[in-house]
């Protein structure tokens, strides 16, 4: 299980996301229109790992979390979510993983009709058995 995927199950049940809606990007398919509350979707990319002697292949592992919001509600509104999706997650992190984050700005998409963020939460390195 990555760790995008055990952050979204504890959004689930955490308060902090009770007026959102958390997804999995993998399984979010097309955004609902119109957004009837934030949209929070969890992902997970992998960055060129290296290989340490003897310790198998070392993976960097980026959480990252979009969130949209309509467009009848401006971008400050979206920056606000962002800011509160962020808080949530660093508290749902018992285990310390993060050691970063950073965001895009809040962009209007017309595509979809709606403002959104992406997020990026550096995670500790994990080691993966070179077979994988």
């Amino acid at each position: 299980m990555t760790f995008a995927e055990e952050m979204y199950f504890k959004a689930l049940d955490d308060p902090a996301f009770s007026d959102m809606k958390p997804v999995l990007e993998k399984c979010a398919g097309e955004l609902p229109f119109p957004l009837e509350k934030p949209y929070v979707s969890f992902g997970t990319e992998y960055e060129n790992g290296s290989c340490l002697l003897g310790s198998g292949m070392v993976v960097s592992e980026i959480m990252t979390v979009n969130v949209a919001v309509d467009e009848e509600i401006n971008e400050g509104y979206c920056r606000e979510c962002a800011k509160a999706v962020t808080l949530a997650v660093m508290s749902l992190d018992t285990g310390k993983r993060i050691i970063s984050v950073s965001a895009g700005g809040c962009e209007y998409n017309d595509a979809v009709g709606c403002y959104s963020i992406k997020l990026k939460f550096g995670l500790r390195e994990v080691l993966r058995d070179g077979g994988d």
